[in-house]
Order: C-alpha cells, then sequence, then structure tokens
C-alpha cells in the first residue's frame, strides 16, 4: 500500500478503529485514542490520547513544547481526560499520525502514564466497575461515580451558563463597533480596486465575535443583527464612496444623476457595481452562516458533551 492511499479507513483497519464522520477511534498500543480529521476544518486534525495526567502535567506540556517541532503540531493542550494535540500534516496524513503516535505513546509508556485500563479522572484501575462514555465526543471507560461527577459537572456549567446575564447593549455596541472597522476597510480597498466586498466578511465574523466579547449572549438576535447591521454600514460606506469618487456637483440630485449615468452607460463600471452588491450580500451570508453554526452548537445542552457511549461508540 502506497502512502499515498493509506486513507482513515486503511489507518483504522490495520489498528482495529472504529469509524464515525470525520473521526475513529481505538485502542492504540493500550491507550484509547480519538482521532478527528477534517481537510477543511479548524484544526484539520485533532488527535486525543486519554490517560490519567495528575500530578504530571507540566511535565507532559514540556515534553510537548520541546518537540512539538518533530511532532508537526501547531497546538497542543494537556486537559482533564489526557492529552490533546493537533499536527499539522498536508500530505500522507495517516502515515505521519502514525509516528506521532508512537512517539507520544512510547513516551506515555517510559514515564509510567496510565493507559486505557485506568479512569482518566481519578487515576485508579477500572477492573468492574467501569462505564463507557464520551466527553466533548471522545470515547473511554471510567469509574461509574467519576461519570456521575463529570456529568453533574457539566450540567453545572450549563446552568451557569444560561444563568449569566446577556449584556445586550454593550453586544450591539461591540457589533456596530466592528461595522465601523469593516466600512473603513471597504474604503479601502475601494480605494485601490474599486472593490471593497471582501470587507463584508470581515464585518460579519468580527461583528459576532465582538458582540460576544462586549457581554452579548450567543442568541439568535445576536446572528440576525450582526447580519443587517454589516449590511446596511457595507452599502452606506459604498454609497458614500460613489459620491466621493464621482465629479463636483451642486447638490446630492446631481451626484446621484450622475452615478445614475454612469451605470446606463458605462459597462465597465455597471459591472464593478453589480459585483460589489452582490459580493457584499454573499460574503456578509457566509459570515452570517459561520455565526449561525457557532449558535447552533452553543445552544446544544452542554451536559449532552458528557454522556453514556452506544453499545457501536465503545471500543
Amino acid at each position: 500500500m502506497t502512502n499515498e492511499r493509506y486513507k482513515m479507513r486503511d489507518f483504522a483497519r490495520v489498528h482495529g478503529f472504529k469509524i464515525e464522520k470525520h473521526s475513529c477511534f481505538g485502542s492504540y498500543a493500550g491507550y484509547r485514542v480519538h482521532i478527528r480529521y477534517r481537510p477543511l476544518g479548524n484544526p484539520s486534525c485533532l488527535l486525543t490520547v486519554v490517560t490519567n495526567t495528575k500530578g504530571k502535567d507540566k511535565e507532559l506540556e514540556k515534553y510537548l513544547e520541546r518537540h512539538k517541532k518533530e511532532l508537526k503540531l501547531s497546538a497542543y493542550g494537556v486537559v482533564g481526560i489526557g492529552l490533546m494535540v493537533s499536527p499539522q500534516l498536508y500530505t500522507n496524513v495517516f502515515r505521519q499520525l502514525e509516528e506521532i503516535l508512537d512517539k507520544i505513546v512510547g513516551y506515555l509508556r517510559k514515564n509510567n502514564f496510565p493507559d486505557g485500563e485506568v479512569c482518566p479522572y481519578c487515576g485508579k484501575g477500572l477492573e468492574a466497575d467501569r462505564t463507557e462514555m464520551l466527553e466533548s465526543g471522545i470515547p473511554f471507560a471510567a469509574h461509574e461515580v467519576c461519570f456521575e461527577r463529570a456529568l453533574a459537572a457539566a450540567r453545572q456549567k450549563e446552568a451557569a451558563e444560561q444563568g449569566r446575564k446577556d449584556h445586550l447593549l454593550r453586544g450591539i455596541l461591540g457589533a456596530l463597533l466592528a461595522g465601523v472597522v469593516a466600512a473603513a476597510v471597504f474604503a479601502v480597498l475601494f480605494l485601490w480596486w474599486e472593490f471593497g466586498a471582501l470587507a463584508a466578511l470581515v464585518g460579519a465574523m468580527l461583528g459576532g465575535w465582538l458582540y460576544g466579547k462586549f457581554g452579548g449572549k450567543n442568541t439568535l438576535f445576536r446572528v440576525v443583527f450582526v447580519f443587517f447591521s454589516t449590511l446596511i454600514l457595507q452599502l452606506a460606506v459604498y454609497g458614500i464612496c460613489l459620491c466621493l469618487q464621482a465629479p463636483p456637483a451642486e447638490s446630492i440630485g446631481e451626484v446621484l444623476a450622475g452615478i445614475g449615468g454612469r451605470l446606463r452607460e458605462e459597462v465597465g463600471f455597471r459591472v464593478l457595481f453589480i459585483l460589489n452588491i452582490v459580493f457584499i450580500v454573499v460574503l456578509d451570508m457566509a459570515g452570517t452562516i459561520y455565526n449561525f453554526i457557532s449558535y447552533r452548537r452553543e445552544r446544544a445542552r452542554i451536559f449532552l458533551l458528557v454522556r453514556r457511549a452506544e453499545p457501536s461508540e465503545g471500543c
């Protein structure tokens, strides 16, 4: 089998992993491992190795930091159930993942990090008292009491989020600030190329982010407000740019009449006008889709991220 043809399904078959959409999981040298791979995802690859890190988390972080170039890591972290790393891979992905896993698992084994037969929460052997579960989509086994404790913590987190005050006006201010920034970007791009619609994507995505940073909750209102505020400000700054570009006139009516005349008579001007309008709407919608996906994800009940595994989800 050549490297080029070694895909996720081949990796899963060789190592006895189960496959789900964009992911596979199983036991690798005794450690529970989960791999999520989406070429267009952010990150595109996320590798999780489940182990109890209590008392050794700093040591493990130092290992990952020292070897991040060798392991091709763009990001890494030691979390409650083990370690998560994001290798930056472009070709022969699963061949390289095998090499990375061999090195990480070799380090864990050499330094006595417990494998899949130990509860990652408490560090004690599972024996008969084990529950197959998932946390954030990662399947592994834990003690029943540890599972219940993790579930209760997730429910408490959900309750705290639902009880958090929604600073609506501050969120609106953040979205408007993003809209003003995007309007300035539009003006600069328009002066350079007479095409500034790319700024609409900036406005929509930055607007959603600043809305939350200023204290607004991730609600459907946030998604809708950011879309319309971005659209209105982009169209407004485009109109202003067109007026400033027009020849001097005695009244705004004459300026608008001149713009209308150019639309009728100049094909190039008309094409650029249509492209700017169309792409303002399309890119604003693209950013809004991103905001809506974020909204849907966060609206999912948090405690569902900690749940018992179905028979098909266990190792």
